[in-house]
């Protein structure tokens, strides 16, 4: 009896420490040594519930649930971009960002939104219809329509971050004719000793 009471004083004593001990001190985790609190996540597992219903509802299909390792997976990413886009300065302008949207200076009409704003008549993206839109959403009273701009905003500048930042990265792999050259023969010499 005194063993078995000694095991379970020792158990729930461990017990307490695990559960209330490393959540103020870690938080729902660690990104750069920064606790990533419980409230962050599951806001972002809410957005991803309310995106997922949402697309549902568009493609009248039922609603499948929300895979939480991707939220996370997603939100971490998040987190570790914003750093890395701080550290070197990557930023979107607001003339960059309707270049952007609208498909002008260099970019493409980006695909979600050719298909979303095509023009009955010609079949092809039409700017109008995304900028009538656009306005719409700015100016609308309900503060659910004004959510979604903002929603798609962030999403579409994080989205042109994401690619300046790749392509960073794109610059920086540069591989020399010479040392391309020694790899190609290192693959394909054959000695024999």
């Amino acid at each position: 009896v005194i063993v078995g009471g000694a095991l379970l004083a020792f158990i729930f004593t461990d017990y307490n420490k695990g559960t209330s001990g490393l959540e103020s001190k870690y938080g729902y985790g660690t990104v750069y040594g920064e606790k990533v609190s419980i409230e962050e996540y599951n806001e972002a597992l809410s957005i991803a519930d309310e995106n997922a219903a949402r697309n549902a509802q568009q493609q009248q299909q039922p609603k499948q649930p929300v895979d939480e390792v991707a939220v996370w997976n997603g939100f971490v990413e998040k987190l570790l971009l914003e750093k890395e886009y701080e550290a070197l300065g990557i930023d979107v302008s607001a003339s960059e960002f309707d270049a952007y949207l609208y498909g002008k200076d260099g970019f493409q009409v980006l695909p979600d939104l050719a298909q979303g704003f095509t023009d009955s008549i010609t079949g092809m993206f039409n700017e109008k219809l995304l900028q009538s839109r656009i306005e719409e959403m700015e100016s609308s009273d309900d503060p659910e329509v004004q959510k979604q701009w903002d929603d798609s905003k962030n999403y579409y500048t994080d989205k042109r971050k994401q690619e300046k930042y790749v392509d960073i990265l794109n610059q920086g792999m540069y591989v020399t004719n010479l040392e391309a050259e020694n790899e190609y023969f290192s693959q394909k010499e054959v000695k024999s000793i």
